[in-house]
């Protein structure tokens, strides 16, 4: 007898592959799916007016949730004509004071609110809808989910709306927050209310609270939502420049967060230049094979501060004139503030010290060979064809008027601050350059800050094609009291025109209050105005309200950058504001704290 077997096959689609293996929907206040437990609430009133997004609070909350919005249009024809008859009523009700007092307060806002609506359909064409609005919070444990319901509730009723828990119609939430475009009928009677077109703008749900520049690097993740924030600082299409100030107490991830950005920096070829006052980036700058400067008396490094370079000039001429603005601003440094017939002196002598080199305001002079002769290239003039502090100090001393000059300068010239007196010998062809002035001392930091501020400035003229970027540590010695205004003027143009060379300007420092300090802070205000790009450590509270004063930070943003944490920060990338935690590979940190 032959044997006969049927082949059976199973039919699996792909429902079944993405429905769950059980559901639990025995406890009426959560629903728990395959380990999950989910449970709704039900936005039941609003204020009366809303000028603020209603919802962004609760989007910023980093909350597990899932937020269902409905809106249903009405017809505007049927509404007048109910809101006309209701009108009618109350109006009668209150002219006739048949209701007692709490009734008529009621019927009062409710036929003013009617009014109004029927005013805005009618005379500005605005069209009316219902609102419902539906949460659906999960976690993977049911004391968790209760502690996020509490705290989602507590923040939706900060804002003055009204919630309700979905008990017994957990499943009815859950249908109306998956992408079903269902609305359930069980829900809309206690989530409907009205709302005209102009007040669903108040409903936009796509806040953006995250930054992520394509072509950005990484900074670190929103606090709030755990997004990757990505900054693209030389996008000239979202930022009007690429300036960035980083502000921060000392301990609170300030360097960290600047070596960091010199790091990414260097992986993407962009030239980088570091005034170091404290000696920080020593070691990073060996890390990535940078060159290391030091300035002071026990090295051989020596920058000529009388030096014209050929990158110097901005414009097509007056390489002398450019040149004799910015030594003003260094001589006052060591003179004082020097009045304008102090300065119109000072020019004469600093003329004649370059005169007697052969240098005149004929750019020409600059030039070893003559640019009027075919088929000759002329030769820029090198930094032994320049004088020296020496030259200057020997012609100061030859006028009574100017032998005050000539005494302060003596450091310069026979004392401790002899290197200064000496020709440039440095190379300046490594695209990470720090510049070391720690050596100089707390008294003298401001010469050496100005004078590789003075060299770097001419560097990042040179190639406008190419990315660059400048690093000013504790920038306030250049601009506060202990500066002057043609040393602050000269920061403050760096940051206001670096923007066309390709460059970016970065202000360092702790010291908020020194910021602002000269000239009732006017330099301290243009150089973070001219920043698209700031960067809010821990302050102290003298600080944030010295900062509230000049920035555009709200009240609670001041909150925030008081109670921050090492590592974290309040970002403003030009309009956006975003809390960070300050993120790094094991390597970038091994790199930063060798």
């Amino acid at each position: 007898m032959k044997k006969i077997t049927k082949k059976i096959e199973a039919i699996f689609t792909k429902k079944d592959e993405i429905s769950p293996a059980y559901i639990n929907t025995r406890n009426p206040k959560n629903i728990e799916i395959d380990g999950i437990y989910y449970s709704g609430i039900i936005i039941v009133n609003y204020n009366r007016e809303n000028i603020e997004l209603i919802l962004k609070k609760i989007i910023d909350s980093n909350i597990n949730m899932n937020i269902s919005i409905f809106y249903e249009k009405q017809n505007s024809y049927k509404t007048i004509r109910d809101l006309s008859y209701h009108i009618a009523n109350v109006g009668v009700d209150l002219k006739d004071g048949k209701t007692n007092s709490m009734d008529i307060d009621i019927a009062a806002f409710t036929y003013n609110d009617a009014k109004y609506i029927r005013k805005e359909i009618q005379v500005n064409n605005e069209d009316i809808y219902y609102l419902y609005i539906y949460l659906n919070v999960f976690s993977n444990n049911e004391k968790e989910l209760e502690f996020l319901l509490n705290k989602i509730e507590g923040i939706i009723e900060s804002t003055g709306m009204q919630t309700r828990r979905a008990n017994f119609r957990q499943e009815q939430v859950l249908i109306s927050s998956f992408p079903f475009m269902i609305n359930h009928k069980d829900l809309k009677p206690a989530a409907k209310r009205n709302i005209l077109t102009s007040g669903l703008v108040c409903t936009y749900p796509f806040i953006s609270s995250a930054i992520f520049d394509e072509e950005g690097i990484f900074y670190g993740i929103n606090i709030y939502n755990e997004s990757l924030v990505f900054i693209d600082r030389y996008n000239e299409n979202k930022y009007k420049n690429a300036n960035m100030c980083i502000f921060g107490t000392s301990g609170s991830g300030k360097s960290f967060f600047t070596k960091l950005q010199i790091i990414r920096y260097k992986l993407l070829n962009i030239e980088q230049y570091v005034i170091d006052p404290d000696r920080e980036y020593g070691n990073l700058a060996q890390e990535l094979e940078g060159v290391i400067i030091k300035l002071g008396a026990s090295t051989q490094s020596y920058l000529n501060i009388l030096d014209i370079r050929q990158e110097s000039i901005e414009d097509e001429k007056g390489y002398l004139a450019t040149k004799i603005s910015r030594l003003i601003g260094f001589f006052n440094l060591i003179f004082g503030n020097l009045d304008e017939e102090e300065k119109a002196i000072l020019e004469e002598k600093i003329i004649e010290c370059y005169k007697q080199k052969g240098i005149t305001f004929d750019d020409n002079t600059l030039y070893k060979n003559d640019k009027n002769k075919i088929n000759i290239k002329p030769i820029f003039k090198e930094s032994k064809d320049m004088p020296l502090l020496e030259d200057l100090y020997e012609i100061l001393g030859q006028d009574k008027k100017t032998k005050k000059m000539q005494i302060k300068l003596i450091p310069f010239i026979k004392g401790s601050l002899n290197f200064f007196n000496n020709y440039t010998n440095i190379e300046l062809n490594n695209k990470l350059i720090i510049a070391d002035i720690y050596e100089l001392g707390e008294e003298n930091l401001k010469y050496g800050m100005y004078l590789f501020t003075d060299l770097f400035w001419d560097k990042i003229k040179k190639n406008r094609k190419i990315k660059k970027a400048i690093y000013l540590d504790e920038v306030w010695r250049l601009i506060g009291i202990t500066s002057n205004k043609e040393v602050a003027s000269f920061i403050y143009k760096i940051f206001k025109t670096i923007r066309k060379f390709g460059g970016s300007s970065i202000a360092i420092t702790q010291d908020i209050s020194d910021l602002f300090s000269l000239e009732n802070g006017i330099y301290g205000k243009s150089i973070i105005n001219n920043s698209s790009n700031k960067v809010f450590f821990s302050l102290e509270e003298e600080n944030i309200n010295i900062l509230g004063e000049y920035t555009k930070l709200s009240e609670k943003e001041k909150i925030e950058i008081r109670t921050l944490k090492r590592g974290e920060c309040l970002i403003f990338a030009g309009d956006e504001h975003i809390l960070t935690k300050i993120e790094s590979a094991e390597h970038e940190k091994k790199i930063i704290e060798n």
